[in-house]
């Protein structure tokens, strides 16, 4: 059962007219929260491959950002007591999203697509927020959604669907029809390949230029942010659905070091 889009955009939307350093900080967990929930989802559906391969991949988009943030000067988010992310938010987010996934394959499967979903409409705002990084941002967003067409592909086969909630639903029909495009995974997302990516798994090569940037920080993570506060309700293309799936969701962080997303 979804979660209403209000909640969502409630929880996940922190807007503002101008470039602000906390929507960086919001990507870093993001990236957490992706990795953490996608480890746990994957224990409870170990057959669900995207789950055991994508993240390896989530926790190299941290070490990106964890390098973006040294870049800016801003300190690693620290979690207060008794939370798992600091941004506002997250916590919620993370144990509804844990609690669908585990209700069956196919909900664990919808929320990777919806977690993804979020993440990419977030990394568009911010390349246009933060021109300084649109690279690393860019190769951030093509790994984004060759797990995207993962988690997508896996929630079809399963018989599943998805709504779009922070990208258009053209927006989504161009990304499941680039099943072919090089960047993030060499397509071996889900698929148990290796992939040629310099992020030394099958769903990193997204992070091959920005190998510089990658550096060691606390916590794991990823999840939805400003994306989520221009939802749309609009169905994607059924026909796509069929031809190429996939689709999967976020985790936690931690100081100190990955655990991430």
């Amino acid at each position: 059962m979804k979660t209403p889009l209000i909640c969502i955009s409630l929880a996940l939307a922190t807007l503002a007219s101008a470039a602000d350093p906390n929507d960086l900080i919001r990507l870093y967990e993001e990236e957490v929260l992706a990795h953490d929930l996608y480890v746990e989802l994957g224990r409870v559906h170990p057959d669900i491959r995207p789950f055991q391969n994508i993240p390896r991949s989530e926790e190299r988009h941290r070490q990106v950002m964890a390098g973006i943030l040294e870049k800016e000067g801003i300190a690693i988010p620290e979690a207060p007591d008794g939370r798992r992310f600091a941004t506002d938010g997250l916590d919620r987010i993370h144990r509804q999203w844990l609690a669908e996934g585990r209700k069956s394959e196919v909900d664990a499967c919808r929320v990777g697509v919806r977690l993804e979903d979020h993440d990419i409409a977030d990394l568009r705002r911010a390349q246009q927020d933060f021109p300084d990084h649109r690279k690393a941002l860019a190769q951030l967003e093509a790994a984004s959604n060759h797990h995207f067409r993962a988690f997508h592909r896996n929630l079809t086969r399963r018989g599943g669907s998805y709504e779009p909630e922070a990208l258009a639903a053209a927006d989504i029909e161009l990304i499941l029809g680039g099943e072919g495009a090089k960047g993030g995974c060499g397509g071996n997302c889900g698929k148990g390949g290796d992939g040629a990516s310099s992020c030394g798994d099958g769903c990193g090569g997204g992070c091959k230029a920005d190998s510089a940037q990658k550096r060691g920080g606390p916590g794991p993570g990823p999840g939805p942010g400003r994306g989520a506060g221009v939802q749309r309700r609009q169905r994607a293309g059924q026909g796509e659905q069929g031809r190429q799936g996939g689709g999967g969701q976020p985790g936690r962080r931690g100081p100190g070091g990955p655990p991430k997303r």
